[in-house]
Order: structure tokens, then C-alpha cells, then sequence
């Protein structure tokens, strides 16, 4: 079996919560990188077929290579294309965009919205794991019809991750400021208790305490914060 990092494999986790009919669909890995994560979707049956995409000929090479070296020659293809382009979505499709800023998924959601209309997007699920701007990628999810069906976090290598899963829906709504910077669903789970979720809260809350002073958004989401933990 495919061994992935406790960042990948919790993105993993999300595209087996996100496959609703193993083996019915494709896993598409925008960004690939060495080609991993298709690899093990591909060895649990997540997917009948995989898509990689790679911007650089080199990581596209070594995604093609673990996964022709792991027997999946025949049911994965690899592609040098800036994010999706190219790639037309299908029914019952799992885009994992992984490892990359926020403000770049955007940018490809914005593309693939364009290229391939709100009809099919109906039917693909997204698994997002945004380097930075998580609070743009929440916004511009919520903004832009997409609801969050769920969203995790875990820590490793001294760094703290986070992973949502969203499908379009084609309704847009706002998000107040304390839920665009700390996620809607990850402040109903710390509500309820969550151990990961507090440490991660305790960690952004000691980051925004000195991103306030420049960022009017992180501030008003720390004030909104405490007022909510008052009541």
C-alpha cells in the first residue's frame, strides 16, 4: 500500500468520504506532484481511473512513473496543463487540488466554472487542502455557490493543515468574518468538543492576535470570536 504523509492522508480521507460509488468515477489530482495520492485511490478502488495534471514536465514524469510502477499504466493519465485546463469534468468526478495557495485554487474553481458550466459541477465533488488564504477559499467557496460538506485539520511536521470537501450547489451566501477565517464547520466542531480542532484554533488564534494590527478582517474575526465564546 501507497504510505502518504499525515497531510496526504488526510486529504485521502476526504476523497473516501467524497466517493460515494467506489470505482464509479475518477480521482483527478491537480498538481500531482509524485503521483501518490492517485496511486493509493487507485489501490483501495476509490476510482475507476485517475487524472493527474502537473504544470512542469518533471513532477508530471514522476507521477506518471510511480503509477505506471504500481501497475495502474491503463487506468490513469498524465497531463503538463496549468491546473484543469484541458481536463473537462464528468459526473461523479473528485478534484483534489492539494498543496497549493489559496489564491491559485481559486483561480483554477474560477476556470473549471467557466470551461465547464454549473450543470456538471453539479455532479463533482472538491477536495481542497490550501497552503494560505483559507479565509479567501472559504469565501469564495460560499460566495460562488459551493457548500462545505466538511472540513478537517491535522498537524504535521510542525505545521498545522487543513482539508474541506464542497460541492456546487449554485446558491452563493456570505460568511461573516469569524467564519471565513476559522471555518464554519470547524467552529461547530470546536463547539462540540474537538481536541485537533482546539489546538488549531489555540494556533491561529496566537497568529492573528499580531496579523491584526494590518489585517481589519482578522481583527474583526477575533472580536466576533470572543463575543461568541461569551454568550
Amino acid at each position: 500500500m501507497q504510505i502518504l504523509t499525515v497531510r496526504l492522508e488526510m486529504v485521502f480521507e476526504q476523497v473516501r468520504m467524497a466517493c460515494k460509488e467506489p470505482g464509479a468515477g475518477r480521482v483527478i489530482d491537480v498538481g500531482s506532484d509524485h503521483g501518490y495520492l492517485a496511486v493509493r485511490c487507485l489501490e483501495e478502488g476509490l476510482a475507476g481511473s485517475v487524472v493527474c495534471t502537473e504544470i512542469h514536465k518533471e513532477p508530471a514524469k514522476r507521477s506518471e512513473e510511480a503509477l505506471n510502477e504500481a501497475g495502474f499504466a491503463d487506468q490513469s493519465k498524465v497531463f503538463v496543463t496549468d491546473g484543469l485546463a484541458g481536463v473537462l469534468l464528468k459526473d461523479k468526478d473528485i478534484v483534489v487540488i492539494a498543496g497549493m495557495g489559496g489564491l491559485n485554487m481559486i483561480d483554477i474553481i474560477t476556470r473549471a466554472l467557466n470551461d465547464n458550466g454549473s450543470e456538471v459541477l453539479s455532479n463533482v465533488t472538491f477536495v481542497l487542502q490550501p497552503q494560505k488564504s483559507n479565509d479567501l477559499v472559504r469565501r469564495y467557496l460560499a460566495e460562488n455557490g459551493f457548500v462545505l460538506e466538511d472540513e478537517t485539520v491535522c498537524y504535521d511536521r510542525d505545521i498545522f493543515y487543513n482539508c474541506l470537501r464542497a460541492v456546487y450547489e449554485g446558491t452563493g451566501r456570505t460568511l461573516s468574518d469569524e467564519e471565513a477565517c476559522y471555518g464554519p464547520l470547524l467552529l461547530k466542531k470546536y463547539s462540540d468538543g474537538d481536541k485537533d480542532v482546539a489546538a488549531y484554533f489555540d494556533h491561529l488564534d496566537k497568529i492573528f492576535e499580531i496579523r491584526k494590527r494590518s489585517n481589519p478582517v482578522i481583527k474583526s474575526a477575533l472580536e466576533e470570536r470572543k463575543r461568541n465564546e461569551c454568550k
